[in-house]
C-alpha cells in the first residue's frame, strides 16, 4: 500500500502539469492563426436581375393608297399647274380645237378652217371644263393627259377628245394693234398643221398659214405679227 501512494501522487501531478501546459499553449496562440484556422464563410451577393423591359410593339398604320376620283363628278383632278395646252381634231375631223389652261383659267379656240369658229373662256378645275362666249360653248372633263367633251361654234356641235400638246401647238391670233390689216385666228396641231379663219373686213374665209419661226405673216407686203393666246 505504501508503494502505490507515491505513484498515484506522481500520476496526479503529471495530469495537472499537462492541463496547465495545454492552457498556456491556448492562451499564447496568435489570434491570426485562429482566423486562418477557421476562415469565415465568404458571402457573395448575387445581384438581383431587373426584369427586361417588355418591348413596346409599334403597329404601323398603313398609308392608304391615293385614290383618283373619276373626272367629271366635280371632285376630280385639281386645276393643272402652270400653262398646259391641249390640241387636236374633233371627232370626224370636222374642225380643230385648242385649249390653253393656266392655273385653272382656260381659253379655247375652235374652227373648221372655213367659216365656223369661236373663242371660248372659262375655268378648268376639279376634273371639269366649262367655257362659254357669245358664239359658242364647251363642256367636258379632263384627266390622264386629255380633255373630252362637246364644243359648239355657231350652230354646229362636235364631240372631241384631244391630248396634251407641246409647243408650238396651241391657239394663235394676229396682233391686236394690226387687226385692221389682218384679223385672223389659228389652231396649230402637234404635227405643225395650221387651221384658221380670217375675218378681216367682216367676211369669214380660210386663213393663210403664218411663219411659226418668226411668228408673223405678210399681208400686202406688210409684216403682221401673230401671237400665241393664253388666259390672262
Amino acid at each position: 500500500m505504501k508503494f502505490k501512494t507515491p505513484l498515484i501522487t506522481l500520476g496526479a501531478g503529471l495530469v495537472v502539469a499537462f492541463v496547465i501546459y495545454a492552457l498556456n499553449v491556448t492562451l499564447i496562440r496568435d489570434p491570426a492563426d485562429v482566423d486562418d484556422a477557421a476562415p469565415a464563410a465568404a458571402v457573395t451577393a448575387t445581384p438581383t436581375e431587373e426584369p427586361s423591359p417588355t418591348p413596346t410593339q409599334v403597329t404601323e398604320t398603313p398609308t392608304p393608297a391615293p385614290t383618283t376620283d373619276p373626272p367629271g363628278n366635280g371632285s376630280g383632278p385639281a386645276a393643272p399647274d402652270g400653262t398646259i395646252t391641249y390640241a387636236g381634231w374633233v371627232d370626224g375631223d370636222g374642225a380643230t380645237l385648242a385649249i390653253v389652261v393656266n392655273n385653272g383659267e382656260a381659253l379655247a379656240y375652235i374652227c373648221d378652217g372655213a367659216t365656223a369658229e369661236a373663242w371660248l373662256a372659262g375655268t378648268m378645275a376639279n376634273g371639269l371644263v366649262e367655257l362659254t362666249s357669245n358664239s359658242g360653248s364647251l363642256t367636258g372633263t379632263y384627266g390622264n393627259g386629255q380633255v373630252t367633251g362637246d364644243v359648239t361654234a355657231g350652230t354646229t356641235t362636235w364631240h372631241f377628245t384631244i391630248p396634251v400638246a407641246e409647243p408650238p401647238s396651241g391657239a394663235y391670233r394676229s396682233a391686236e394693234e394690226l387687226r385692221n390689216q389682218l384679223d385672223a385666228s389659228w389652231v396649230v396641231l402637234p404635227d405643225g398643221t395650221q387651221v384658221g379663219v380670217d375675218r378681216t373686213g367682216g367676211t369669214r374665209r380660210p386663213a393663210q398659214p403664218f411663219d411659226l419661226t418668226t411668228g408673223s405673216t405678210t399681208v400686202n407686203g406688210t409684216r403682221v405679227a401673230v401671237e400665241p393666246v393664253e388666259p390672262s
